[in-house]
């Protein structure tokens, strides 16, 4: 699974880079209002965060949509410059 936080588009890029290379990538969970800390207690960051990774962990669906796919990268990154 791949966490991307809502942060500066260099962050972004990187991640992507990771889901369009690395085939193990099967859940993508992008998480809006999110900075550069995924865990820093603010605005329940923290239960969001730890649903996701729960999720994944019991191997249920996940609290978010799958996003963004390999084939949404492009569009992704255009949306939030």
């Amino acid at each position: 699974m791949l966490m991307i936080a809502e942060c500066s588009s260099q962050v972004r890029r990187w991640a992507t880079e990771i889901l369009a290379h690395d085939p193990a990538v099967k859940r993508t969970q992008y998480m809006p209002g999110v900075g550069h800390h995924m865990w820093n207690g603010l605005d329940g960051n923290d239960d969001r965060a730890a649903a996701v990774v729960t999720s994944f962990l019991q191997d249920k669906p996940a609290p978010l949509p799958n996003r963004p796919t390999r084939d949404e990268i492009a569009a992704f990154l255009r949306g939030h410059k």
